[in-house]
Order: C-alpha cells, then sequence, then structure tokens
C-alpha cells in the first residue's frame, strides 16, 4: 500500500533538499489531521518531485521526521541494515571500549532512536512517534542479530512528551540492568534503568581521558562530577586530592563504587554533596585554589528562550573556576546545549576570564566521542562542546 503524501509549500523546500531531516508544520501546504501519529509519509515538493519517506506527527513542531530520500519498503531489512552499518563504525573507532552509543538518532539517519550498548545489555530510548511503532523489529534485531542478553527501554525523556508519548522506563528482556563496563583506561558500574540518560554518560568518554595526562601531583576540582568520570580519570592520573562535588547522592554512591571498582585510593578523594553553584561561592571566601578543575555542568536550556539564563550560569562557573585555579593550571570546561554555539562557548569562556582578570590558552577543544557521531546537514546534532585551557596568569 502507498503511504500517504504530504506537499511542501513553495520557497520552503531548499533545506530539506540540501539533507536536514526535520519538516516543520509551517513548511506543508497542509498538516492532515486524518493521518495517524507515526504513520509513515512521503513527502513531494511544490511541483510534485519525490523528497523522501518519514514518520509523521501532526501534533509536534517538527511534523516529518526523514528515513530515506529513496522508494524503499521500512522493514525488518531496513533497520537491520541501518544498525548494522551503525555498528561497524563505532567497532572499527572504539574497539577499547565495551559500552558506546551505537545508533545516535538523525546522526545514524533513524530519527527519533537511541541504542546504547553496556557490554551484551541493550538500553533504547524511543524519542519519535514513529520509531515506537517498530520497537518490536528493533528489539528482535537486537537479540537475533547483536546477541543482546537484556534491553532496558528509558523512555523517560522530555522529548516523547513533545511527541505526544508517555513517559517511563523498564526492563523489557533478560533479567538483568546492572553491568560494569570499560572505557578503555577505567571500570565503571552502569545502572541501565537508574543512571543517568541510558545508563551513563557516554559522550565524554574520550574527553575525560585528557584528566590523566594533566593530573599527576594535582589537587584537582570536579564540579558536577556526577557518577565520577572525570574524578576516576584524575585519580588514574596520579592526583594528589581530588574534591568531587554533585547534589545527587544516587550519583555519588555510584561513584564511590567505581573508586573502589578501579582499586583507586578513596583517602585521596573529598566527596561533597552538595549545590554546585552555592559550594563554588564558599570555595572562593576560603581562598582555596587548585591545579586542575573539571566543569562539566548538566544543559542549562533545552529551549531557545531559555539561553539568556543558560548563558549566565555558563559564565558564573567558569567565572568561580578562573577565580580558583592556580596559574598555569588547567580548566577542562563543557556545555552540552546545542543552543549555546561554539562561538558563543568561547564568548562566555573569554567573558568569565576577563572578569577574573586571567588569561588562558586553548589547549584541545572537541566534541562527543566517535559514537556520537555529526550530522554536517543539521546543526541540532552537534550539542556537546568541550574545551581544555591552560591558565597562564
Amino acid at each position: 500500500m502507498d503511504n500517504p503524501f504530504l506537499k511542501l509549500k513553495k520557497g520552503n523546500e531548499k533545506r530539506v533538499k540540501l539533507g536536514h531531516l526535520w519538516i516543520y508544520s509551517n513548511e506543508l501546504e497542509k498538516v492532515d489531521n486524518t493521518i495517524p501519529m507515526g504513520c509513515l509519509v512521503d513527502v513531494v515538493s511544490s511541483n510534485n518531485e519525490f523528497i523522501g519517506t518519514g514518520f509523521y506527527n501532526p501534533k509536534t513542531l517538527v511534523t516529518v521526521r526523514i528515513l530515506t530520500r529513496k522508494k524503499l519498503p521500512i522493514n525488518r531489512e531496513f533497520f537491520c541494515n541501518r544498525i548494522r552499518i551503525a555498528r561497524e563504525m563505532r567497532e572499527k573507532l572504539m574497539s577499547d571500549k565495551t559500552a558506546y552509543r551505537m545508533v545516535h538518532s538523525e546522526s545514524d539517519f533513524l530519527p527519533g532512536l537511541i541504542i546504547d550498548k553496556y557490554n551484551d545489555s541493550y538500553s533504547i530510548q524511543l524519542n519519535s512517534a514513529g520509531i515506537e511503532n517498530y520497537l518490536e523489529i528493533i528489539t528482535s534485531i537486537l537479540i537475533k542479530e547483536h546477541g543482546a542478553q537484556n534491553i532496558v527501554l528509558r523512555n523517560d525523556t522530555t522529548a516523547r512528551e513533545l511527541e505526544g508519548l508517555p513517559r517511563y522506563k523498564k526492563l523489557i528482556y533478560g533479567d538483568n540492568h546492572k553491568e560494569v563496563i570499560f572505557d578503555g583506561k577505567l571500570k565503571m558500574t552502569v545502572d541501565l534503568l537508574e543512571g543517568q540518560k541510558t545508563g551513563i554518560y557516554l559522550d565524554q568518554s574520550d574527553n575525560r581521558h585528557e584528566l590523566i595526562k594533566i593530573s599527576k601531583d594535582a589537587e584537582v576540582l570536579d564540579i558536577f562530577c556526577n557518577e565520577g568520570g572525570f574524578s576516576l580519570a584524575a585519580l588514574y592520573g596520579g592526583a594528589k586530592k581530588v574534591t568531587s562535588i554533585d547534589i545527587s547522592e544516587n550519583s555519588l554512591n555510584r561513584f564511590r563504587e567505581n573508586i573502589d571498582l578501579n582499586n583507586l585510593d578513596p583517602s585521596k578523594v573529598e566527596i561533597i554533596n552538595d549545590d554546585a553553584f552555592n559550594y563554588l561561592k564558599g570555595l572562593k571566601s576560603s581562598m582555596r585554589i587548585f591545579d586542575v578543575i573539571n566543569l562539566d555542568p548538566p544543559s542549562f536550556t533545552k529551549t531557545k528562550k531559555n539561553v539568556p539564563q543558560a548563558k549566565k550560569g555558563y559564565f558564573v562557573a567558569n567565572n568561580h573556576a578562573f577565580n580558583l585555579i592556580r596559574e598555569g593550571g588547567y580548566i577542562a570546561t563543557s556545555s552540552c546545549s546545542h543552543h549555546i554555539d561554539d562561538s558563543s562557548f568561547l564568548e562566555i569562556i573569554i567573558s568569565a576570564a576577563l572578569k577574573a582578570k586571567r588569561e588562558f590558552l586553548i589547549i584541545k577543544t572537541s566534541g562527543a566521542s566517535y559514537d556520537h557521531p555529526v550530522n554536517p546537514k543539521m546543526p541540532e546534532t552537534r550539542y556537546l562542546k568541550f574545551m581544555l585551557l591552560k591558565v597562564v596568569n
């Protein structure tokens, strides 16, 4: 049976023809409410040229998410090929790790689908109404083609609310949702049901290792430490002392487990359960200084509307870091909001240093690890910014 078709308005075709996978409601001649949410639709240009096949949701601003620009059947074989291609790339580039993001949604041309691999356990997020309809096929592929022993659904994202889908999480296959993974340098415990995102923050796995190189005999401050990835790297690199702050006691408990798991010295770690900004204010008044500071805050904004507030949050945190760093020390600073682009983030860092009357060099800039590729036609897929700075005076 042919798919229902939707027509783009004249003058609204360029961005989509150039490769962007999203079509907004105001770009269509008509939003057809008789087509079911999550249904496959064919999109054509104003002169009836075929554009592609995608998932339809008349209830959202992103009304169509393009799956393919060829006339292909969207079936088990389609998903099997896309998932296989995605995994092959990760295995080639990340063979030293036992956990990685295997499918990264639009960046792997599977809009709304995230699959993270933790040993032989898999965590799935379904963030579009269309991909929800293919859960049975996706789980079958993971079990039969990729040897999944356990599968967890982490459908507890705000993205699902925007799609008109319920939020929930559950184990749907197997009987285990906890794993011990190896990130190429360190072991980490992962709770696929209760951990951050789909279990743990995988996108910083390569950036964390930068602290190994600069932490020998250093006093290290890790702000927003979460489950301790950057702190563990600092300890592994020979830090004299690591002070780690996070507001989540559950995350800090997993950090404590990870210290023991890697046979690291717990006496070298000061773990503080507190609001990061409150603690930073106290540190400033105490006159403590550090050799290495890591800033890896959560996203301060999910929408454009809150960008000014987010910029203020990044500015305050980085300004504190410049006031607390020793001359010659290093600051590793990150932003995971795609609404704060690279130039805006750099501008924030420069302003924060100026206010603190400090000068710095940029030693390294990077984004997410290999398993979070960027679709060059979709700037939304480039969200993580990481900068390693050396404070020279």
